[in-house]
């Protein structure tokens, strides 16, 4: 995103999804990426969505729309995301596909996605908007190409997208089979990463000690709805000596 460009509550898309489009672009069509544009921090769960709009409208105009369905194919190429590592870490599309349902509500400020089983290897997407004007078509067609991926990469074969007319609104993704891959695994090498180098989620500072465990233990499976006594348990300590100790470096559970 630009830089100095602030982020509006009431248009806001996936920082995950923005980095698919940014990365895609600096490989393939570097000359679509404004100079202004930064890759956003995808720790953060938020970014412009206007800017997303506006990357996909150039790339559409010069590329197709089979250039924005392959985006998605470089799903684990964009560096640490919470919610792409817990999609991806699916058992079954129909997991996968509650998940996105989900986080949706939290990634993305108007749009959703309805999905429906379309016989044994299929998934019908109707893709709206919960208020303001329904998402633009190259929009759809990233949802449809990220979707693609992400059921590749769970264990899904010859998968297709058959997305009809614009606004691609409804599209629906085929499988000729499903053999798990990798459920439980480490998919986009976060294990690594947190290996490497200390992460910050939020804005929470992981130099405090029971901060960096709580962080660690909530972004190994962010759709598991922790409370304080299970996360307290989880860590040894009793509800009330977590809670006093978080509330000494400054921070509590709910705002992590």
């Amino acid at each position: 995103m630009s830089s100095d460009t602030a982020i509006p509550e009431n248009d806001v898309t996936s920082s995950g999804l923005l980095a698919l489009v940014i990365s895609t672009l600096r490989l393939k069509a570097p000359e679509l990426l404004p100079a202004e544009i930064v890759m956003p921090d995808c720790a953060l769960a938020h970014a412009p969505a206007s800017i997303k709009r506006r990357l996909l409208t150039a790339a559409y105009e010069a590329k197709g729309a089979g250039f924005i369905l392959d985006m998605g194919q470089r799903v684990k190429q964009i560096g640490f995301d919470p919610v792409m590592h817990v999609m991806l870490r699916s058992a079954t599309p129909q997991v996968m596909a509650g998940k996105f349902q989900r986080f949706e509500q939290f990634t993305h400020s108007r749009h959703r996605c309805e999905m429906d089983a379309d016989g044994e290897g299929g998934l019908a997407v109707r893709r709206f908007s919960v208020s303001g004007p329904p998402p633009v078509g190259v929009e759809n067609l990233l949802i449809a190409g990220l979707l693609k991926a992400m059921l590749e990469e769970i264990g899904c074969r010859e998968v297709a997208v058959e997305t009809g007319c614009a606004p691609f609104d409804r599209f629906t993704l085929r499988w000729a089979a499903f053999m798990p891959a990798h459920a439980g695994s480490d998919p986009m090498g976060m294990e690594a990463q947190r290996a490497r180098e200390p992460l910050k989620v939020y804005g929470v500072d992981e130099a405090r000690p029971l901060a960096r465990r709580v962080v660690r233990l909530l972004t190994a499976d962010i759709s598991r709805n922790w409370t304080c006594a299970e996360m307290a348990r989880e860590l040894g300590l009793s509800a009330r000596t977590f809670q006093r100790r978080l509330k000494e470096e400054g921070t509590s559970l709910s705002a992590i």
